[in-house]
């Protein structure tokens, strides 16, 4: 398959597009700035250019820019770019379909609504926060609470399936995580120290991960990983514990 990946110089769709390639699909990386052989041009605020991107393609992975204001517009932009896909494989968040209020979370449902609205053959996923590796683990949340997380290999497993068993896949949206740990536990498994972030530290620091935190604090993800790793065990879940061994072997 001829497989248009966004975001492809990133984490996530940098995953995405290097599964692609090893599974022996035909990847086109969509990039601003084009600088490899298979990279093409294409900007969100260039709907033309996304046309161009994604023409003679069998599947779009989309992935739209979280810091940029325009993410609505652009997404939209995007799906409409991509309407005669036969497949638009959308990258979301955990439970940002179900009213949390929290800004960018909102963002990806009005995306994921339009999707849903335009496209005849869709995909959502909706990941957790990604794992990370390096330096002290510090988050604005009490040590006790455990939070989903992810390995961006797992997502790019999850969308590399969807693309080719789309059937199984097809119209709908799966949250999706690798493990569930707290703080300290993170911590423990990197050697380095939990340290709990004030919230009102990290509202200063950005009101839209503050209300992330805070919703996760309050209220919590709804996320039942067990079904999730039952149904899908092609994906070879990852702990997170194997995870960092796979950054320090």
């Amino acid at each position: 398959m001829k497989i248009a990946v966004t975001g492809a110089t990133g984490t996530q769709g940098g995953a995405v597009a290097r599964l692609l390639t090893e599974r022996g699909h035909d990847v086109r990386r969509v990039t601003r700035n084009p600088k490899h052989p298979n990279d093409v041009h294409g900007d969100f605020d260039d709907p033309a250019s996304l046309e161009r991107a994604f023409a003679g393609v069998d599947g779009v992975f989309l992935m739209t820019p979280l810091s940029d204001p325009n993410e609505v517009a652009q997404g939209k932009a995007a799906i409409d770019a991509a309407r005669h896909v036969p497949h638009v494989v959308f990258t979301s968040a955990t439970n940002a379909d179900r009213g949390t209020g929290i800004p960018h979370f909102d963002t990806k449902a009005e995306i994921e609504r339009h999707l849903a609205a335009n496209h005849p053959q869709w995909t959502v996923l909706g990941p957790a926060a990604f794992m990370g590796a390096e330096g002290p683990v510090a988050l604005p949340i009490p040590p006790d609470l455990k939070l989903y997380v992810v390995a961006p290999e797992d997502i790019a497993a999850m969308t590399v399936l969807a693309f080719e068993q789309p059937e199984r896949f097809r119209n709908r949206r799966i949250d999706i995580a690798s493990d569930r740990l707290t703080g300290p536990e993170m911590a423990a498994i990197r050697g380095t120290e939990f340290i709990e972030i004030p919230l009102a530290k990290a509202e200063r620091y950005s009101a839209d991960l503050a209300a992330m935190f805070r919703h996760h604090t309050e209220i919590g993800l709804d996320l039942d990983i067990a079904a999730l790793h039952a149904e899908f065990p092609e994906v070879g879940w990852h702990t997170y514990a194997d995870w960092i061994a796979t950054r320090t072997s």
